[in-house]
This record gives structure tokens, sequence and C-alpha cells, in this order.
């Protein structure tokens, strides 16, 4: 087994090997079985405390070599998957055990769905949920007079893509004694590693670019050992656990992550750089661009470019324009996900913002005029000409 911590090395190498066998495959099987025997009952007895394959509940031979390779990738010492990135953060959650009166920070201009979630079960314990831009300079001196109880972050806004400065973050939580947990899917392992800038959770929807092809859910938690040991157990009784297919397909795409990645962020790149000249924009959200506010941090907090997403605002376009743009594309699919091989649009206020209230979507910066751009791996002139042909075609009538 390699022990090289180059990203390219560790997606190729990571999760390849189950203990307990002279015999490996280049490629793991596919284990369906949801339940093993033992002809010795200890060893059973033992299995059943997790140092064996024994019920795919507690622990299962596909996603555990997922596990393995998520975590090297993001260079934490442990990683737990689930069926999904939303059953990831709702696990994060719980671990919290929030109390009455407890405050928990998350961003104002993030994902919708994550916020709705936070906001459903914050009331049922009830905890109060402060809603911060968490990119703005001035976001870590909030957090230490807030005092909050636990702090989410997006390592790149969605959909806006605002990139905060984790590291001076994560100082502030250290100070309160926060934990700080970042969902970290738009940039991938290969673009941050989260745990590395002070987090103590990194998160990803590996639905996403690490599965890489739209063709499996999955969500992981990385971190210590010790964070991550009351997911693992609790995970145990609830049951929200990866399925073998998809766990097989996800660890499928992570042999390939960085390679991709590194060509979906010139992809980007060089698409809003097109865009910025398109006179019916009125702005392109790309932290590569050196007018974009956070600029600087990104390019100090990201690794590997920056990123394979990029959202535009369309001159004068309501909601009606921009559902006919979705409708002219031609390359691209109009799909609400992302991190696809192919180029994938959406309408921001009736997508990811689909669940935040429009007061709420106002604060944020969220308009009715915004697109959400996952760049894909085709030509990257072909990716801006549609783009932007598209937008010609919607603004005609």
């Amino acid at each position: 087994m390699s022990t090289s911590t180059k990203p390219q090395t560790v997606a190729v190498h990571a999760g390849s090997r189950l203990t307990g066998s002279k015999s490996q495959p280049v490629v793991p099987h596919i284990q369906m079985s949801a339940v093993s025997f033992f002809d010795n009952s200890d060893e059973l007895d033992e299995a059943l405390d997790g140092k064996d394959y024994v019920y795919s509940r507690i622990a299962a031979p596909n996603a555990a070599l997922l596990e393995e390779a998520v975590a090297a990738l993001e260079g934490s010492e442990a990683c737990v998957a689930y069926s999904s990135g939303m059953a990831a953060l709702r696990a994060v959650f719980d671990a919290q055990r929030f109390k009455p009166g407890d405050t928990l920070v998350m961003p104002a201009d993030g994902y919708g769905v994550t916020r709705l979630l936070f906001k459903n079960l914050a009331e049922r314990a009830g905890a109060r949920i402060e809603a911060l831009v968490l990119s703005e300079p001035s976001a870590p001196e909030r957090l230490r007079a807030l005092r909050p109880r636990f702090v989410l972050a997006e390592s790149i806004t969605n959909p806006l893509l605002r990139v905060p400065d984790l590291q001076a973050l994560s100082q502030a939580c250290r100070e309160v004694g926060a934990p700080l947990a970042v969902d970290a899917t738009f940039p991938s392992p290969y673009g941050q590693r989260p745990c590395a800038l002070g987090a103590d959770y990194s998160i990803q929807s590996t639905t996403k670019w690490l599965n890489g092809h739209s063709d499996a859910l999955g969500g992981t938690v990385s971190g210590s050992r010790e964070k991550l040991a009351p997911l693992r157990a609790a995970r145990l009784l609830h049951g929200d656990v990866l399925g073998p297919f998809e766990a097989w397909l996800t660890l499928r795409g992570v042999r390939t992550l960085p390679v991709r990645m590194k060509v979906h962020a010139e992809n980007a790149a060089h698409v809003a750089r097109r865009l910025s000249d398109c006179k019916l924009l009125s702005r392109v959200h790309y932290p590569g661009l050196t007018d974009h506010p956070d600029h600087a941090v990104a390019r100090r907090v990201l690794q590997g470019g920056f990123g394979g997403m990029v959202a535009f605002d369309i001159q004068g376009a309501g909601r009606p324009e921009c559902f006919r743009f979705l409708e002219a594309v031609k390359l691209a699919r109009a799909a609400p996900s992302l991190g696809d091989v192919g180029t994938l649009v959406m309408h921001a206020a009736s997508a990811s913002a689909r669940r935040m209230t429009s007061e709420e979507r106002q604060a944020a910066g969220i308009g009715e005029s915004l697109i959400r751009v996952s760049v894909g791996l085709e030509d990257p002139d072909d990716i801006a000409d549609d783009l932007i042909a598209a937008v010609s075609e919607a603004m005609k009538r």
C-alpha cells in the first residue's frame, strides 16, 4: 500500500484492501449480503461489536473501503458514510445534543435545504439559529460575541460562491468552545481539506464531485476518531447506512477525482472569463475572478484551483426569463444537482434556495436572476458558447 499523501496517488489507492485475505482484487467486489455467519461463536460475538462484518447496519465492506478512501483524501483520522449528504448533516446536528437556549450559527447565504433542516431540528431542541454571512470579515468577531454552541459553514457557499476564511472562523470557534462543521461539497477534498484548516467536521455530499457521474446518492463526515465515535454509534442505532452499490459507485468515482477536478476547475475559470465579457449578464460569481469579494481568501484556503462552480445574474431577468434560459441550453442540462461530467444548470431561487423564504433569499442576496452552473468536462468554449447563446435566446422576448 502506498504511503504517499499526494491527492492523485491517494485517490487511486486508498480504500483498496480489506484485511484478512492475501488475495485482493484490483476492483473491490460488491458485497451484497446484508448478513454473514461464523462457524466460531466467539468470532461471531466479536463481530457483533464491529470487529468483523456480520450485519451491514453495523459495518459493511464497500462502505468501509469508501470511508477509508475519503478519510485519506480529507487528511483526517476517520470517516463515517451515510445514505445522503442530508443524512450526514443530520448526524452532525444530532451529535451536538443541543439544549433549550443554545445558539447555533449557520450561513445566511448557504444551501436552502440545509437551512430548513436545521431550522426544524433546532425548533424541536429549543435551540436558536443565528444566520450569518460567514464570508464577511466581521464574521469571526460576531462568533466571539455570540458564543454559539456550534457553527456550520460552507467552504464555498451554495449558490453565491462566497468563500469564508475557515482559518479565522476556526480560531474564533476554538476561543468560544464551539465545534466547527464545514460542508465542503463544492470544492471536494481535492479543493479543500477543512480539518487541516481547523474544522472539527468535514461534510461531503458524495453524490456530487466524489461520485462524479450522478448515479449514486451518499454523504460522509470526516474528522477525528474521537469526534466521529458518537456519529458511528448513532448510525448503528438509526440505520442510515450507505448501500453497497452506492458505496462501490462512489469509490469508483473517487479514483479519478483529482484528474476530473483539475479539468472542472480549469474549465470553470475559462467559462467565468468568457461570461464576464457578456453584456447580457449583470454579474458573474466565481472566486477565481480577481473582482470576486473573496478572491484573496479563496487563494489562501482553496487548493487545486477555485472549483468547478460558476454562477451569474442575467441582466433584467426574472423567473420567466430564467426558465426560458433553462429551456434554451443545448449542451448543458437543466438539473438540480452538480458534480457530473456534463455541465448542469439551474435557477437558484427555484432549486437550491427553493426551501428558503422569500425574505431569507432576499437577505442572502439570492435574486430571481441568478443561474448556477456546474461546469462539466466538455470543451470550455462549447460550454461558454452554449450558456451565452441561451441567455441571448431567453432575453429576446
